[in-house]
């Protein structure tokens, strides 16, 4: 069995129909060895003005890759990018590893360009890919394609085969191509459910079967419009497995399986997924061999003038569309404290710290717990006594998105201050759900919260010590001044004098400076450049020097505040349920929501749960930048 690790060129195939044998005698005999390899490979040599090109930055059989640095760019713009991508390949248990990186990009202008390497420290080496060629014409070489496509033109990824006694490879005597490939190779989408409600998890499974020797990569992912989707795991590190379709073992490798989240009521199709395949079958003899290993059905085929040539055919597979049916959720006994929280859940408040004196700040936790569409529970709503002021609460979550539906716990913490001493009561906090186990709404409550807040703790200040200090002396400074009254008022006219004759004198200066100052400015004041004005620029900074921590808390607050400021929301009424509903009436469509949501939610995760990565924070400021262009 092997996994194969890259599409193999056309030309190398036709070139390989009888080397195949040689290499295959010798991988088998003394076996592979990985070299350490850094190429750039680009999707086309040619292109028109109006078309794309990918451009992949390929790093093989590295144990360690770090400062990553991309070419630069200066005649083309970036698409889409960068996307990292990772795979491995298996040959009699030599293993090769690859990771790659790659942008899609769209010429500037028409001409021949050279696009430099990328440069990398590999395994602590100083390392360059080469440089790539691209010539644009001004005619479309039909590579264009639709700028909203989230997933790169070569997505690769490598079913595992079917154990060789099937050998549906060996093409029989009078078979036809195609026949055996609709048999053979299939991709199709199984979902959990076909029925739910808003706000209920479903799992979407999407897998490719084969028993052929095939090279396959991803050309087009499911949009899932219409869902908030967390992908349950990576295709990349997910090892294939084998199911028994009518008597006949297949591989299987799961292309994606992500638990969606359904936004609103309706019939929802999940787009097919559309995979690019390269077939390779062996022409059989006409005499029957049985033979124990793929190395002597070579020699067998070889061995025989008409049997043994290597026969490509290319198809593309795309699963059948899957409707889901989604209820709304029912009005009927709908509490009025409801925000979306679908599932099976528990809550519970308590405050941390309840020594508080008057003034302090102290907070009040609230732990939501259970099963269900965790990561979109809102905050629930407190009602502060008058002489309490609280503040917005912060999320963090503790989530499981590996099972379905997800389960852990989310939680808010609310920041508040009591006015004055006393003793307090947090009336019980409602926390309300819909049940899709039995079709109803609950409504929890938490036990009323009573503490104590002690007298404001005044910080000590020098008053005190200056009203003692004069009545002291006051007695002292009256008799001064009755024995030399005359001096005084003489000293106190005179003071007067001079201090008229200076202000004018500064005045006189400050005119003529600040005239000197408005002529300077207004010859030199700069025009602003777009970073100044740009609401993310102190994120960049912050990514620019590698502080991953505060890059996501910058950008989690330039979007929120970016948001407040254009959709005229409130500070203590700016929640995403709110944003979402805002941005609804304004015509965004579901995808732009989704998006949105997505940024704000691996911002929230990275700032509790960080898994710091260059590529996937350079890719999120990018995604950000976009969105707030569009809002603006």
């Amino acid at each position: 069995m092997k996994i194969h690790q890259q599409a193999k060129s056309d030309i190398i195939i036709k070139t390989l129909r009888y080397n195949i044998l040689a290499l295959l005698v010798i991988a088998h005999s003394f076996g592979a060895s990985a070299q350490l390899k850094f190429t750039t490979v680009i999707s086309n040599n040619e292109i028109g003005r109006n078309d794309y090109v990918q451009i992949q930055f390929v790093i093989s059989n590295a144990k360690q890759i770090d400062q990553f640095i991309p070419p630069l760019f200066p005649d083309f713009q970036i698409v889409e990018g960068p996307s990292q991508s990772s795979g491995m390949s298996n040959i009699n248990g030599n293993i090769s590893q690859y990771q790659s990186i790659s942008y899609v990009l769209q010429p500037t202008k028409i001409g021949k360009f050279t696009i430099a390497g990328a440069g990398a420290t590999i395994d602590g080496k100083q390392m360059h890919s080469n440089p790539v060629s691209v010539s644009v014409t001004a005619n479309s070489s039909g590579t264009a394609r639709n700028k909203n496509m989230a997933q790169p033109f070569f997505h690769p990824i490598w079913p595992d085969e079917a154990e060789e006694e099937n050998k549906d490879y060996v093409l029989k005597p009078g078979e036809n191509v195609s026949d055996v490939i609709k048999k053979n190779l299939f991709v199709k989408v199984q979902v959990s459910k076909n029925k739910c409600y808003v706000g209920e998890p479903i799992v979407a499974t999407y897998k490719l079967y084969s028993c052929l020797r095939s090279e396959s990569r991803v050309t087009k992912l499911p949009s899932m419009n219409g869902f908030s989707v967390y992908d349950m795991i990576d295709p990349n590190k997910n090892s294939p497995s084998y199911e028994t379709i009518n008597g006949k073992r297949f591989t299987v490798h799961v292309i994606r399986k992500a638990q969606l989240i359904p936004l609103q009521s309706g019939t929802v199709a999940l787009d097919p997924v559309q995979i690019e395949n390269d077939v390779y079958f062996i022409k059989g003899g006409t005499r029957a061999r049985h033979r124990s290993n793929i190395l002597d059905d070579f020699f067998d085929n070889f061995s025989n003038e008409e049997a043994g040539n290597m026969i490509e055919q290319h198809i593309t597979l795309n699963s059948k569309p899957v409707e889901i049916n989604v209820n709304a959720l029912p009005e009927k006994n709908k509490p009025d404290d409801f925000s979306g929280a679908v599932g099976n859940f528990n809550v519970d408040a308590t405050i941390e710290n309840k020594k508080i004196a008057a003034r302090d700040e102290a907070t009040l936790r609230i732990t939501v717990k259970g099963t269900g569409n965790l990561p979109i529970v809102n905050a629930p709503q407190i009602s502060w006594p008058a002489t309490i002021e609280g503040y917005d609460a912060t999320a963090k979550e503790n989530v499981d998105k590996s099972v379905a539906p997800m389960s852990g716990s989310k939680s808010f913490d609310y920041i508040f201050s009591p006015k004055q001493k006393g003793d307090y009561t947090i009336p019980p906090i409602d926390f309300s759900y819909f049940d899709p186990a039995t079709n109803s709404y609950k409504t929890l409550k938490t036990q009323p919260l009573n503490f104590t807040a002690s007298q404001e703790i005044r910080k000590p200040t020098s008053k005190n010590v200056i009203e003692k200090s004069a009545t002291q002396e006051t007695s002292g400074v009256k008799t001064f001044i009755q024995d030399h009254l005359e001096w005084i008022f003489a000293a106190i006219i005179l003071s007067a004098l001079g201090i008229y004759f200076w202000k004018q004198n500064v005045n006189l200066q400050n005119e003529e400076a600040q005239k000197a100052i408005a002529l300077k400015l207004e010859k030199e004041t700069p025009v602003l450049s777009p970073e100044e004005l740009d609401p993310l620029l102190r994120a960049r900074k912050f990514l620019e020097y590698n502080d991953y921590k505060n890059f996501y808390q910058e950008l989690n607050r330039s979007v929120w505040n970016v948001l407040g400021a254009k959709l005229k929301i409130r500070s203590s009424e700016l929640n995403k349920h709110n944003v979402l509903s805002q941005l609804q009436l304004l015509g965004w469509n579901q995808y732009d929501m989704i998006h949105l949501e997505g940024i704000l939610h691996k911002c929230e995760m990275n700032l509790y749960t960080p898994d710091y990565s260059e590529i996937n924070s350079q890719q999120l400021l990018h995604e950000t930048d976009g969105l707030l262009k569009k809002l603006a």
